[in-house]
C-alpha cells in the first residue's frame, strides 16, 4: 500500500502585497476556481503522485470578532499557503516541485517575509512547512494512478458491453463476465489498460502507524487517573464558558459569498477552507488538541476506508493551528454542492463538529460539547460561510469522479480479477459497469 500525505507550506505575506498576491495567483486560472494547464507558475498538472493542490492566501476574514474576547485584532499575518494531497512521502514530492516549478514558486514568496534572491527554496520549503493536527483520507493507499487506470477499465468494459448486447442477450451474466475478462487481458497483452499491482507498504510508515496506533490509547490509559480526577473541575469549567460566551453571527458580506460561488460546482468534486481564532486560554487551546488528536486517531485506524463516521462523500480534510495555536484553517475536498455537504455533517456527524470546532470564535453555542452548535442550522451556516477563504487556485487530478466512483471503480477491478462469481454475483457487477 502507497499511504497518502498532507502537505502544506505557509509564509507569511509582507504587509500591503494581498492584492498583487491575489492577481498573481488568479493568473493561474482560465477562470475562477477552474485551474489553468497552461499557467506559467505551477504545472500542477504535472505531478504524477498529486490528488489535489492549492494555493491561496490564508487571512481571517472575521478578524472583529476578537474583539469580543478583548484580543488584538490586528498584528496576526496574513499567509500564502499551498497545500497538497500526495501519494507516499513529502520529501519525494518536494523536491519534485522545486523541480518542476521552482520559478513560479519563487516569484510567489517574493512576497513573503524573509524570502530573497538567495534564499534556497528546498529548504525555505522545509522550515515553512506546517504538519496537520489532524487528517483524514477516503482510502488510504488508493493512488492518483490506480484511480486513472481503474476510470479507464471502468470505460473500456462499458464500451465492450455497449458492442456485445447480442452476446449479453444470449449467455448469462458470469459468462459475459468472462468474455470480458478476455477482452482486457488482450489489450494488456498489447501494453494496453494496465492494472498495476498495489505496492509494499513503506515498513518505516508501517513502523509509525503501528507505534501509533498503540502509543495514543496508551497514553490516554497512563494519564487516565489525572483525567478522571480533573473530568468534574473540566466540566463545570465548559459548562460556564458554553452559557457565557458571546454569540457572535452577523450576515455574510453578499461580495463575499458571491466570489466564493464564482469559484464553486464547476466539477462534481468542490474545495472548502475556512480559517478564525480560537477562543482565548491554555486550557481551551489544550482541549481542542486532545480532541484533534482522537480525531486524527479515528480518521487514521478506524475511518479509512471510505467514509468519516457516516459521511462518504470527503476525499481528503485537515485541522491546522497557526500562530502558536491562536488561529485553525480547516480544509476539505467533498462531493457535490456545499448545502448538501453542510447538511450531511450536521445530520449524521454533528457531534463531531462540535467538538472539533466549538471553541472557534463565532461558533454557535453548544451544551456539553456534543449538542446544540451546528443543529442551529442557519446560524452554523452563516458562520462558516463568513469565515470560508475564497481558494484562488485548486487543482484536481481526477475530474469528474466522485469518491462514491472511486470506490465502484475500485469494485469492478476486483470483480474482473475475481476467478469464479454465482450468476447472481455477476448480474451485480455488471450493474456497476
Amino acid at each position: 500500500m502507497t499511504p497518502q500525505t498532507s502537505v502544506m507550506y505557509a509564509a507569511p505575506l509582507l504587509p500591503g502585497t494581498f492584492s498583487e498576491v491575489h492577481k498573481l495567483l488568479c493568473s493561474m486560472n482560465e477562470q475562477p476556481g477552474v485551474y489553468d494547464p497552461g499557467n506559467r507558475l505551477i504545472p500542477l498538472h504535472a505531478f504524477p503522485q498529486l490528488h489535489f493542490a492549492r494555493v491561496l492566501i490564508v487571512r481571517d476574514l472575521a478578524s472583529s470578532d476578537r474583539a469580543i474576547y478583548d484580543l488584538p485584532v490586528a498584528g496576526l499575518p496574513d499567509y500564502l499557503v499551498f497545500l497538497a494531497e500526495v501519494d507516499d512521502e513529502e520529501a519525494a514530492f518536494r523536491h519534485e516541485l522545486v523541480r518542476l516549478a521552482g520559478a513560479g514558486l519563487r516569484e510567489l514568496f517574493s512576497y513573503c517575509e524573509m524570502f530573497t534572491e538567495q534564499t534556497n527554496l528546498l529548504q525555505w520549503l522545509v522550515a515553512r512547512r506546517i504538519t496537520a493536527a489532524a487528517t483524514y483520507v477516503n482510502w488510504r493507499g488508493r493512488t492518483v494512478l490506480q484511480v486513472r487506470q481503474e476510470e479507464a477499465l471502468r470505460r473500456f468494459l462499458k464500451q465492450q458491453i455497449g458492442a456485445s448486447a447480442e452476446f449479453l442477450r444470449a449467455h448469462t451474466a458470469e459468462q459475459m463476465r468472462l468474455s470480458l475478462q478476455g477482452d482486457v487481458q488482450k489489450q494488456q497483452q498489447k501494453g494496453e489498460l494496465p492494472l498495476t499491482p498495489e505496492q509494499p507498504t513503506p515498513l518505516p510508515w508501517r513502523i509509525r502507524n503501528t507505534l501509533h496506533l498503540i502509543g495514543v490509547p496508551l497514553a490516554l490509559l497512563l494519564f487516565a487517573p489525572v483525567l478522571l480526577i480533573l473530568l468534574p473541575f473540566l466540566l463545570w469549567q465548559i459548562r460556564f464558558w458554553e452559557r457565557t460566551d458571546a454569540a457572535i453571527a452577523p450576515p455574510v458580506d453578499q461580495s463575499h459569498a458571491e466570489d466564493l460561488l464564482a469559484m464553486e460546482n464547476h466539477d462534481v468534486t468542490n474545495q472548502f477552507s475556512v480559517f478564525g481564532s480560537l477562543k482565548p486560554g491554555r486550557l481551551r487551546l489544550g482541549i481542542v488538541r486532545f480532541l484533534l488528536v482522537w480525531t486524527d486517531y479515528a480518521a487514521r485506524h478506524l475511518y479509512h476506508r471510505g467514509n468519516l463516521a457516516r459521511v462518504s462523500t470527503i476525499h481528503f480534510a485537515r485541522w491546522v493551528f497557526m500562530d502558536h495555536g491562536q488561529r485553525m484553517l480547516f480544509s476539505s475536498m467533498y462531493d457535490g454542492s456545499l448545502e448538501s455537504y453542510m447538511d450531511d455533517f450536521i445530520n449524521k456527524v454533528g457531534f463531531g463538529l462540535n467538538l472539533t470546532f466549538s471553541n472557534g470564535i463565532g461558533y454557535p453555542r453548544t451544551r456539553w460539547l456534543l449538542l446544540d452548535g451546528c443543529q442551529d442550522e442557519q446560524t452554523f451556516k452563516r458562520v462558516l460561510r463568513r469565515h470560508q477563504l475564497p481558494t484562488e487556485v485548486w487543482y484536481n487530478a481526477h475530474p469528474g469522479l466522485t469518491a462514491a466512483n472511486k470506490h465502484r471503480n475500485l469494485l469492478i477491478r476486483a470483480g474482473l480479477e475475481a476467478s469464479t462469481m454465482s450468476e447472481k454475483q455477476a448480474a451485480a457487477w455488471l450493474a456497476l459497469i
